[in-house]
């Protein structure tokens, strides 16, 4: 295998990399102020050695193990040390099991990021190497010297205590708007705000900075519906919520866009699926998706072509990577002798973008683009 050369090596410099990595420093070391520092660092020493990086796909990992070992001269440099907090084993094992289901990848590694502080340092550690590295328990045991028993035991109290320090007040927040860290994928500019309802109410989204007089909500889901219930009704992070919706939508859509038919979220018939603009549901007339209605029971649910473009993993994956994206105006064009629309996203900063094309009545995928 062929060495990189350090003139080669300007990719380790890539935005989305480097940001990784001051989250990365900032766990490690504890300290989000010497985060930065600690990243720039990193860098420089890797520049020097990158004649002993010979796969670039591996990069990641291999910055990831010159930052600890950076992160850990510094701190053994300032002789820093935290207490261990004592913890109710079957509380905590409890506690873990709601984050697990409640806390995404990022969510985990955003949470401890915000906790530095207050966790101690085995329990930073194990979490760092489980979340943000993505390292198996048995690689995480051997480097941490204990047993994979162990290392459970550490990722479960440290679940826990991140969900106890970003765990939403339910009774508080119930009926009243917050503001999440989720961008507004409509304009790519303000931060989505999200209201949550008790068990019969209903669940929203909205974006001030699409219409900032009017706040106009963008998304809503009746949580008295039993489906949308089983879906978000328990859930609290407007993160974790955004995913499984998306997961809900592409499978029951895409299954309805591909047989023409449905069952009703609400009562289970046997539920019409037809192409529609929003005129047909009393909303904006510049906007076609796909409905599904039931003849039972009369609940409607639809889904735009637009939210069908942001359920794709092709458009999550691109949001993950450029979380300031906006949505630009939908096209509408001919695909191998059929109607079609395109939706596509593209990076507020830049010219990144992923497009994703429809058949129109039926908003069957097409193609996906990135570009």
């Amino acid at each position: 295998m062929q060495a990189i050369h350090r003139h080669e090596a300007t990719f380790l410099w890539e935005e989305p990399r480097r940001r990784r990595l001051v989250g990365l420093c900032a766990a490690v070391s504890g300290s989000r102020d010497a985060a930065e520092d600690l990243a720039q660092e990193t860098l420089l020493e890797a520049w020097r050695n990158a004649h002993k990086l010979t796969e670039p796909e591996g990069a990641d990992r291999w910055l990831a193990a010159i930052a600890r070992n950076v992160c850990r001269r510094w701190v053994r440099s300032r002789a820093r040390s935290a207490p261990e907090v004592p913890a109710e084993p079957a509380a905590l094992v409890a506690a873990a099991a709601r984050a697990e289901e409640e806390l995404t990848r990022p969510e985990l590694v955003d949470a401890l990021d915000r906790a530095l502080g207050t966790l101690p340092r085995e329990t930073r550690s194990v979490l760092v190497a489980r979340y943000v590295e993505d390292l198996p328990h048995a690689q995480i045991a051997e480097q941490l010297g204990v047993s994979e028993d162990a290392v459970a035991m550490r990722l479960s109290r440290g679940k826990a205590s991140l969900r106890r320090l970003v765990a939403v007040d339910d009774a508080a927040d119930a009926g009243a708007w917050r503001e999440t860290r989720l961008w507004c994928t409509t304009c790519g500019r303000a931060r989505m705000s999200m209201r949550h309802g008790d068990a019969d109410g209903t669940l929203e989204f909205r974006c001030g900075g699409c219409d900032p007089d009017s706040a106009v909500t963008l998304s809503e889901f009746r949580l008295d519906n039993p489906t949308f219930a089983a879906v978000v009704g328990r859930l609290a992070r407007p993160a974790t919520i955004r995913e499984r919706l998306s997961d809900w939508s592409l499978a029951y859509f895409l299954a309805a866009s591909e047989t023409g038919g449905a069952d009703c979220t609400r009562c289970g018939a046997n539920a019409r699926v037809t192409g529609f603009s929003r005129s047909d549901v009393d909303q904006d007339s510049s906007t076609v998706g796909l409905l599904v209605e039931c003849p039972r029971c009369g609940e409607q649910v639809w889904l735009s072509a637009a939210g069908a473009a942001l359920a794709l993993p092709e458009t999550r994956a691109f949001l993950r990577e450029h979380p300031r994206a906006f949505v630009l105006p939908r096209r509408e064009l001919d695909f191998g002798g059929r109607p079609a629309v395109a939706v596509a996203h593209q990076d507020l900063f830049g010219h990144a973008r992923v497009e994703a094309i429809f058949q129109r009545d039926t908003l069957r995928v097409l193609d996906v683009r990135a570009a």
